[in-house]
């Protein structure tokens, strides 16, 4: 019999305290109540009812295109209303899109609504056409009454606390159906970052106050886990990794990016130490990696983690941040989710007035399909060297032009907060700098930009993403009941 160790002192490859199967992401279920009124049936006992009915039926296939639904008949009793709510709860729904067909009165919704208190709710307020015809009836008008159910509904909503989030539209507004799917979207973000394993490689740069966290806090607030990885795991990586592997990685990259002031041997110590974390985040199961370059892993393999971070956002999806930035990794997680794609750190480096621009400087770590092509990318050195021997690896590139996020997370003492920004990624001039950079045009004078995020609070650091994801990352704050400030 096998006597199982924890992952800390075992050298095989199931422990007593981590999970044998690595977590696989798993799609939200969306429970669909569909709402219509009895009484108005008997009202307009021709036609209305039809009438209603294939619009909701419209909305519900729309949405079933793109998302796993439990959905019911349409709701217009309270009898159905407690038919529905009881599905919805035993399927467990991970949130709830109710449609408002015609105006139905708070004691049929809400007593749906009550199977699911804690589920994310959105209102569909769903009018049959985005216009109202001159030779409109009062049928038309019951047939289009969604906005006085809507408004009862999200007044009694707001009486009790409950939050919710609403969409005005018609059963074929596309943009309606866009802002139903941000909201999904984000839910979905919320899923994926529940149970997620973040290994940490090392401890925070020392003296960062700014970015130091509580591990049970943000267990408490986002239940992510966070695993301390020792600096033997990743020796014993480093010592398994073969010269042949080592030497097709490094290969592959001089394929595809110029070089510049590097050797041969700091270019293989670097993908020998990349080979390692791939070889590190696969046994331990880990869907994000947080670790320190600095006076860590330099002292230890005498060379730069920052290849290594940037091929596992590349090739492996997993998110990485530096300097030991807890808060970086989740809004990380929460960008690729929400978009597919890897957001790069960043730290505040300056600005400028003409171009109403700020210069966000990375620390290497980027998927290099930032720069928009790998003929502009160059494979440099490191630029801050920690007392190692060589000159480590680096990707030099401007981030592409186009519209971005900008996200940061602090802790604070009453909890965690959020700036939320949309930002340009413009061109510029190269800078030869050996390092990531971008400058993002804002919105409003730069400087009054920096003293009005710095006034908030937010770290030295922040997420930026290639990307518009604005109002998702609220929806997400606002679930965790974080403070944000949305610019």
């Amino acid at each position: 019999m096998h006597l199982l160790k924890s992952f800390e002192e075992s050298n095989k490859d199931t422990y007593g305290d981590l999970l044998s199967a690595r977590r696989e992401r798993r799609k939200i279920t969306v429970g669909l109540i569909l709402f219509g009124y009895f009484e108005y049936w008997r009202m307009f006992p021709e036609s209305l009812r039809i009438q209603v009915e294939e619009d909701l039926k419209f909305v519900e296939e729309k949405l079933r295109e793109k998302y796993e639904l439990i959905s019911t008949d349409v709701v217009d009793t309270l009898d159905a209303a407690d038919i529905s709510g009881r599905i919805l709860k035993e399927n467990q729904v991970d949130a709830v899109v109710l449609v408002m067909g015609t105006y139905v009165p708070d004691y049929i919704t809400m007593h749906a609504l009550n199977y699911v208190r804690d589920v994310p709710l959105l209102i569909f307020s769903a009018q049959h056409m985005k216009t109202i015809s001159d030779e409109s009836t009062y049928m038309n008008h019951a047939r289009d009454s969604c906005l006085t159910g809507t408004a009862q509904l999200t007044a009694t909503l707001k009486k009790i606390g409950r939050k919710h989030t609403t969409v005005v539209g018609s059963v074929n507004d596309e943009a309606a159906y866009k802002k139903i799917g941000r909201f999904l979207n984000a839910i979905q973000a919320i899923v994926d970052i529940k149970e997620a394993n973040i290994g940490i490689l090392g401890n925070v740069f020392r003296g960062m106050y700014d970015i130091e966290l509580s591990k049970t806090f943000l267990k408490g607030c986002f239940d992510v886990n966070v695993i301390y990885i020792q600096e033997s795991h990743l020796v014993e990586s480093w010592e398994n990794t073969t010269e042949a592997e080592t030497k097709e990685v490094a290969e592959q990259l001089l394929k595809r990016f110029k070089t510049r002031t590097v050797t041969e041997q700091d270019i293989l110590r670097a993908c020998r130490l990349a080979i390692a974390l791939e070889k590190l985040v696969d046994r331990y199961r880990l869907d994000a990696l947080c670790l320190l370059d600095q006076h860590y892993l330099q002292r230890l393999f005498r060379t730069t983690s920052r290849i290594g971070a940037s091929l596992l956002l590349e090739e492996k999806n997993i998110p990485v941040s530096c300097e030991g930035d807890l808060g970086s990794i989740v809004v990380a997680m929460l960008m690729q989710s929400l978009t597919g794609k890897n957001p790069m750190q960043g730290g505040w480096c300056g600005y400028d007035e003409t171009l109403n621009a700020c210069l966000i400087g990375g620390h290497g770590v980027a998927d290099p399909r930032m720069a928009g092509g790998d003929e502009k990318i160059t494979l440099t050195r490191t630029p801050e060297v920690w007392g190692m021997e060589g000159v480590g690896l680096n990707y030099e590139f401007i981030v592409k032009p186009g519209i971005c996020t900008i996200a940061s997370l602090l802790e604070k003492q009453n909890g965690y907060s959020m700036m939320i920004s949309k930002a340009e990624s413009i061109q510029h001039n190269p800078l030869n700098n050996d390092e990531l950079y971008a400058f993002l045009k804002v919105d409003m004078p730069v400087k009054e930009y920096l003293e009005k995020i710095f006034e908030f609070g937010v770290t030295q650091h922040c997420m930026l993403s290639h990307d518009d994801v604005q109002n998702e990352l609220k929806v997400v704050a606002d679930y965790f009941g974080l403070e944000t400030m949305v610019l």
